[in-house]
């Protein structure tokens, strides 16, 4: 009997146990109550079931019991009731043992389902957003916010590139200002430290981390954060950005949630990308579209100005009262007035609705511009317009277009006004040639009359006759030299062309001087200048040639000239003779007075001295024989003898005079005289040995070089 009770106790103990086991309990805490029940049942008795994480034990039911160290896994233990030795006992206490870790690994699976699925449908949602949203900052604030979920985190952020900084972009949770506008160079803080090193950083506790740098520890502090994780964003292999959460709690970030964030970190690269690509491609639209805009305006406004452009073309290759007929083509073309206005502000042509007023209003704004070579709007009263552009031939403006009034847009009338310019300087430029033909022409008869054999001379005066070159009564041979062009040239490092420039910009200017009246034909040959003048008194010709040389000089700053000119002669056919004379006269100017002029007739016994070459040795002799001691002196003694009897002659043998011009005393002007009578012989106050001092003195300075300073 006692057998077979015993077996059928343990017959039942077993069907308690295996009951257990067919159970489906919803949680470990149902598994472990029944698991409890069940053995109470079978061996009595109070039990205990703990559950340890491998970090702590936790009662799921009944107190706590000894319990070994920590170790993840189930302990079933018996707190009170008969002691049980049966071998079945501790077979049952495995069993259920092992079916609760069961039934937890099951709960810890659906946790981490669920979680995957939520954090799957998250991500799925925040995918769906990237390809739904194109707004950069509606996709970052989406992504924060999924992203302050899925990490069970207080502050989320995004954290954009801008050069070698990151600033934060998209930020929810924070409490302080500063925390919203956050800017981190490359290893400052938990942010700055993955920007630099290219991978995710963690911190468990700010308090006890030494990772990373202190910069943002205050601000931790009055955000009451404690732990931090963040990812780098990389598109392309290169860091845009960082994503970064923070909690204000004690915490350990697992390795889900590393895996978590980097996965949410590649969809906001793929966000924020796709948003740059679609503001691009917003950019590159509008663009295309307003370059298609304006290129159909331009189409439109090159199609309107062609047809002026051809109108005015023919106008000018036509030759026929080109600038009239430039402005009444543009006036009927665009119904508006039209104007060409010179430089001086004279008017040469006008066509159309354009009065005196409009003239007078826009040429003084016109003349005190510097728009530069472009077109040009001004106001002319009320809701009129006037459109201007500079005529341009060469490096010079010449004058001014101007359109007044109009129906066309702005941009057509400053097209026009454009158009216009350039026609008018292509008449400008025609005439021009034509006129450098007939002063071709004019330069040709004046090296034919100067130096042609007389059947040249004789036809060069039939040319001028009919080129209406008027050659009647007393004329001049007029010649001028550079002095110092080359010097101008190498000192402002001119090439040739640009001197050649310079020759004609005095030639034009000596043509255009105050003796253009005068002066009946001009050339120029290489650093040479030479013009037949109509003059006969020695006044008229002093006065013509001092314009001529003022004219030149005014042209180039800096240039020095000088001049000669001949007797007067009625008879052209001797003008020969006259070039001759002339070429003395400036001779003589440039060994006297250089950068002056001289006239051949008041040259007197200079002419003789000139004629002779300076090389006579008997006249070499009286020179030295005179003016050898003074001139000894002066070299030993640093003295001013020679000097001083040039300027004793000059003025007229008149010693106060002469000392004045000197800025010395009379006395001492005195002291010097006797000193060159001692040393030269000479007794100054006769005649015959004043007029050899005065010779030697004169045979001296056309013997120097020219501008010699002694003199």
């Amino acid at each position: 009997m006692t057998d077979t009770a015993t077996n059928a106790s343990d017959v039942d103990r077993a069907r308690a146990v295996l009951r257990v086991a067919t159970t489906q309990p919803a949680n470990v805490h149902e598994a472990a109550a029944i698991a409890a029940s069940a053995l109470t049942e079978a061996y009595g008795g109070e039990w205990s079931i703990a559950l340890c994480d491998g970090r702590r034990w936790m009662d799921i039911v009944g107190r706590g019991a000894s319990l070994p160290e920590l170790e993840e896994g189930v302990r079933v233990v018996r707190v009170s009731g008969p002691e049980d030795t049966a071998q079945d006992a501790d077979d049952a206490r495995r069993a259920i043992e092992s079916w609760i870790r069961l039934v937890a690994e099951r709960d810890r699976y659906r946790v981490d389902l669920d979680a995957t699925t939520a954090e799957a449908e998250s991500q799925s949602d925040v995918a769906h957003e990237i390809l739904e949203v194109r707004d950069l900052e509606q996709v970052l604030l989406s992504i924060v916010n999924r992203t302050l979920v899925l990490l069970d985190s207080d502050i989320c952020g995004v954290l954009l590139r801008d050069g070698d900084v990151i600033k934060m972009t998209a930020c929810v949770g924070h409490r302080m200002v500063e925390t919203a506008h956050l800017r981190m160079q490359r290893g400052q803080g938990l942010a700055g430290l993955v920007f630099e090193q290219r991978r995710h950083g963690v911190v468990d506790s700010y308090a006890d981390d030494r990772t990373i740098s202190a910069d943002f520890i205050p601000l931790a502090g009055q955000e009451d954060t404690r732990s931090a994780l963040a990812v780098p964003l990389l598109a392309h292999d290169d860091v845009i950005g960082v994503l970064e959460v923070w909690r204000r709690r004690d915490s350990v970030f697992t390795e889900t949630d590393v895996r978590r964030m980097i996965a949410l970190g590649s969809l906001a690269t793929i966000a924020i990308e796709n948003a740059r690509l679609y503001d691009l491609q917003k950019v590159t639209l509008a663009r295309l579209s307003a370059a298609h805009e304006a290129m159909e305006h331009q189409v439109a406004l090159l199609d309107r100005t062609s047809r002026l452009q051809n109108a005015l073309l023919r106008v000018v290759l036509d030759r026929t009262g080109a600038f009239d007929q430039i402005m009444r083509t543009v006036a009927d073309e665009f119904s508006c007035g039209a104007a060409y206005v010179r430089r001086n502000g004279t008017l040469e042509a006008r066509a159309g609705d354009l009065g005196e007023d409009d003239i007078t209003r826009v040429v003084p704004a016109v003349q005190g511009s510097r728009t530069g070579r472009a077109a040009s709007r001004h106001s002319i009263g009320g809701d009129r317009a006037a459109w201007t552009h500079p005529v341009v031939s060469g490096d010079q403006e010449i004058g001014w277009v101007v359109l007044v009034g109009g129906t066309e847009s702005d941009e057509a009338m400053a097209a026009a006004a454009a158009q216009v310019a350039m026609a008018c300087a292509l008449a400008r430029l025609e005439q021009r040639a034509a006129s450098q033909a007939r002063n071709a022409a004019y330069e040709q008869i004046v090296w034919d009359l100067v130096e042609g054999p007389p059947e040249h001379r004789s036809a060069a005066l039939s040319r001028a006759s009919e080129l209406g070159i008027s050659l009647h009564g007393a004329h001049r041979v007029v010649q001028g030299g550079f002095d110092n062009l080359g010097d101008l040239a190498r000192e402002k490092g001119w090439h040739n062309a640009a001197q050649e420039d310079a020759r004609r910009a005095v030639l034009r200017a000596v043509r255009a001087g105050d003796t253009a009246r005068r002066t009946r034909l001009l050339s120029m040959r290489g650093d040479w200048i030479v013009a037949i003048v109509g003059t006969d008194t020695t006044a008229d010709a002093r006065e013509t040639v001092g314009a001529l040389r003022e004219a030149a000089t005014s042209a180039l700053p800096g240039l020095r000239m000088t001049w000669g000119a001949s007797s007067a002669y009625t008879d052209l056919l001797m003008l020969p003779t006259a070039y001759r004379e002339a070429v003395t006269a400036l001779d003589g100017a440039r060994r006297m007075r250089p950068g002056q002029f001289s006239l051949y007739d008041e040259l007197g016994i200079v002419r003789l001295l000139l004629g002779s070459g300076g090389d006579n040795p008997d006249l070499q002799t009286f020179v030295d024989d005179v003016t050898g001691p003074l001139r000894e002196y002066d070299r030993k003694h640093d003295g001013s003898l020679v000097q001083t009897l040039r300027a004793f002659f000059d003025n007229d043998c008149s010693q106060r005079r002469a000392a004045d011009a000197l800025f010395i005393h009379p006395k001492t002007l005195s002291y010097r005289l006797a000193q060159i009578s001692e040393l030269s012989s000479l007794d100054l106050s006769r005649h015959d040995d004043r007029m050899r001092a005065d010779l030697a003195l004169r045979m001296l300075q056309l013997s120097e070089q020219p501008g010699d300073a002694s003199f």
